[in-house]
């Protein structure tokens, strides 16, 4: 099974400030997140959520974001883009967490 296309890519300061998650939108709707909320909790039904993914769904990640890219649009990139292979090469460590219990 391939993976949907990535439409926007978010960039969120941690709450502390010392991290950033990159949270994606796909083609198809579904979100994720690279933060320890997202990839420790998981619904009775397997969903999964966070805030940076809450703020996308109630569509206030552009105002709460640090950085974003549409990936939909072939705009002039700006100061607050990301870079697409950037993108690609920090959220590969998704999914490696241990979960512990």
């Amino acid at each position: 099974m391939s993976k949907p296309a990535i439409a926007k890519c978010w960039t969120f300061l941690s709450s502390r400030g010392d991290r950033r998650y990159q949270t994606l939108l796909y083609a198809d709707g579904s979100t994720s997140c690279d933060c320890p909320g997202w990839c420790r909790r998981v619904a009775g039904d397997g969903s999964r959520s966070c805030r940076h993914t809450r703020a996308i769904e109630l569509e206030t990640a552009d105002r709460e974001c640090d950085s974003m890219h549409d990936y939909g649009t072939s705009a002039t990139p700006t100061a607050a883009t990301v870079s697409p292979s950037r993108v690609i090469t920090d959220f590969g460590r998704m999914g490696r967490r241990k979960i512990h219990t």
